[in-house]
């Protein structure tokens, strides 16, 4: 606890760093590939290999990290889950010390989609001028089926994040939590979190080693591992 400021930590700093590099990867992914043009390509294929990275790390984290990191603390059964939507109405509901459970299932829809749409871009071909870099490991049909769930989830990811922009505005104004400027500074208010609540280190060696081996196998992933074009053949 700061003795100073009456608060308790509970998000430790790699996943904080990481919701707001994910959060700028994903928004520039999502602009360059919608509204960017060919001008942007490169631009859009260096946010999505950032966002597949980060989505890696993150899911380690999820079982390595401190307590309110880790999905064993925050994913829930439906039971729970009900009780809780039904305490939305209520601006003196108790505060959740990390996800509460309707953003645990937020957590769960977001890096699901969003694992799916890196995925695909690894397959694809806009036929011109990009090529994901495992593009030449599968067959045509395979690849139209990545480019094409790629393409149609382009929106829904842009949705998604709306609804979760909305989501930290209704809690901010009417339940009056402020949930960006605890992902700030990793702290909530002694007196909406309990002692035992509170987290006593962010892990940072297990972290930093972490960091270091999923940057090692994402650059494998993406530039080590894939097979060469064919001989004859361009590859961008």
């Amino acid at each position: 606890m700061t003795e100073a400021t009456g608060e308790r930590r509970v998000w430790d700093w790699p996943l904080r760093l990481w919701h707001w590099l994910f959060a700028a990867a994903v928004l520039g992914a999502w602009i360059t590939g919608e509204w960017g043009g060919f001008d942007w390509r490169q631009w859009h294929l260096r946010f999505g290999q950032a966002a597949l990275g980060l989505l890696i790390f993150r899911l380690v984290w999820g079982f390595v990290g401190p307590r309110h990191a880790r999905f064993a603390s925050f994913l829930t059964g439906p039971k729970t889950l009900l009780a809780y939507i039904k305490t939305l109405p209520r601006r003196d509901a108790p505060e959740t010390p990390g996800h509460n459970p309707l953003g645990a299932i937020a957590v769960v829809v977001i890096l699901s989609i969003l694992a799916v749409q890196s995925a695909s871009g690894l397959f694809i071909s806009d036929d011109i001028l990009y090529e994901g870099p495992w593009f030449v490991a599968v067959s045509e049909d395979t690849a139209d089926l990545a480019s094409t769930i790629h393409h149609r989830l382009a929106w829904p990811v842009g949705i998604v994040i709306a609804l979760h922009l909305l989501a930290i505005a209704f809690y901010r104004v009417y339940k009056r939590q402020r949930l960006t400027r605890a992902m700030i500074t990793g702290r909530k208010p002694a007196e909406r979190v309990p002692e035992s609540a509170s987290i006593k280190s962010s892990r940072t060696a297990l972290a930093l080693i972490l960091i270091i081996a999923v940057a090692a196998l994402a650059w494998w992933l993406l530039v080590v591992a894939p097979p060469e074009p064919a001989v004859g053949e361009v590859w961008y």
